[in-house]
């Protein structure tokens, strides 16, 4: 039996890994003024935005906010601007990622000799500092299991804060990380690598879970990506039927 539900577990976890997102990710390249949305391992649609809109969030619709924090225009979810705007002006400057969090978003700085990790409302106004960084920023995600931070700094290291500025932690994975972001239907992060491309999925221990290059996706100077916050958890019901398959199977094990 335990050899049994051993198998089983592996079974279970492989029937998740390697699958591709299982959530829509939005990547953006704010010179190019163009979105991108990537599903299972390819683009599928792309949307035409604002000049430097990079940092992103992304909830029952997505806020892109100005690289230099100059405001923020909000679309739904199929890229149409919903006419929604907000107003920035905290004297911040680029921002290359968000990430949304409970009730706020965070940003992420580049490039400065001081580059700020920032907190503000949904629509990216009332922008301000959080803590700060000595080295630049590429790429943010919030965890809402452990409240922390996830941060990229143009490698392949990623280290893990919390609210206050405290490293919890770091690991090293592969590539130029940016466009960090939480899927809360698998449980674990993403990020898009500039070297291949690609995406690459990870958990909180640093372990790597799958990597692909994106189908359809040209070069361009992507940096800010998300996936939506509490969006539906899609695993569910291929749980449940494998579940019962294994409980069936539990059965038939023990008349023989």
């Amino acid at each position: 039996m335990k050899k049994f539900l051993l198998g089983l577990s592996c079974f279970l976890t492989m029937s998740f890994a390697n699958a591709g997102l299982l959530q829509s990710y939005f990547l953006a390249d704010g010179d190019a003024s163009i979105l991108v949305e990537i599903q299972g391992t390819s683009v599928v649609n792309e949307y035409t935005t604002f000049n430097l809109g990079y940092p992103i969030s992304v909830r029952d619709t997505i806020w892109l906010g100005h690289r230099d924090d100059n405001g923020a225009t909000e679309y739904d979810l199929a890229g149409n601007a919903t006419g929604n705007t907000s107003v920035g002006g905290n004297a911040f400057s680029q921002l290359l990622d968000g990430a949304s969090g409970i009730g706020v978003n965070y940003g992420v700085e580049c490039c400065g000799v001081v580059n700020s990790v920032t907190v503000a409302n949904e629509d990216w106004s009332n922008q301000r500092v959080l803590f700060d960084l000595t080295e630049s920023g590429s790429g943010i995600s919030y965890d809402p299991i452990t409240d922390s931070l996830f941060i990229s700094t143009f490698g392949s290291t990623i280290s893990n804060y919390d609210l206050s500025g405290n490293l919890l932690g770091s690991f090293d994975l592969t590539g130029s990380l940016v466009g960090l972001a939480y899927e809360s239907a698998s449980d674990t992060f993403w990020a898009y690598n500039r070297v291949n491309l690609g995406m690459i999925q990870f958990d909180r221990n640093g372990n790597t879970l799958d990597s692909f290059v994106v189908s359809g996706l040209t070069q361009r100077n992507y940096f800010g990506g998300e996936i939506a916050l509490n969006a539906v958890e899609v695993p569910e019901p291929a749980s449940i039927s494998l579940l019962a398959i294994a409980l069936l199977a539990m059965r038939r094990f023990k008349r023989v």
